[in-house]
């Protein structure tokens, strides 16, 4: 991608870029959101204020980890307001095949931002600088949360012993 044809405002590298990362952006909203059509909402958003803010981002070589903290905020942001967060299995579209249904309801049971921590970690590979960068926290602070989130899912996930 040409990055200072992006910074100039060049509408195609726009699409080049949101090309190369709405698969990406759209797998890791969903994974905030459980939710197909709100996952759609976060990324466009991001796509937008990205765009609009080319003028303010400094290192354009930090552009993907840039890319990743405004659709986090932009699902945090939808997250909110919906005043309360309802995990339903029966609310997930079936557009959505990302997640497993078992999966979902699982990830249904961490908090949004463990949601996104264990997601950004385990699917997306991202590194605790990257995931720093994406979610304002000392990567310290993240290898201890992501920690505790793995256990938490883990035992969500345990089969039921008694069966």
């Amino acid at each position: 991608m040409d990055v200072e044809a992006f910074a100039k405002g060049d509408e195609s590298a726009l699409k080049e870029l949101i090309e190369k990362m709405q698969k990406p952006l759209m797998k890791y909203s969903y994974s905030i959101l459980l939710n197909y059509a709100d996952a759609e909402d976060a990324v466009q958003t991001a796509f937008v204020k990205t765009y609009t803010n080319r003028n303010k981002i400094q290192d354009f070589k930090k552009l993907s980890a840039y890319l990743y903290r405004v659709t986090y905020n932009a699902s945090i942001d939808i997250i909110r307001k919906r005043r309360f967060f309802v995990m339903e299995t029966r609310a997930i579209s079936h557009n959505s095949n990302f997640i497993s249904e078992e999966m979902t309801t699982a990830l249904g049971k961490l908090s949004a931002k463990d949601r996104a921590l264990v997601y950004g970690r385990a699917v997306d590979e991202m590194s605790y600088t990257e995931l720093s960068q994406i979610h304002g926290k000392s990567e310290q602070t993240l290898r201890k949360r992501y920690e505790r989130a793995k256990v938490k899912l883990a035992d969500i996930l345990k089969p039921n012993e008694k069966e």
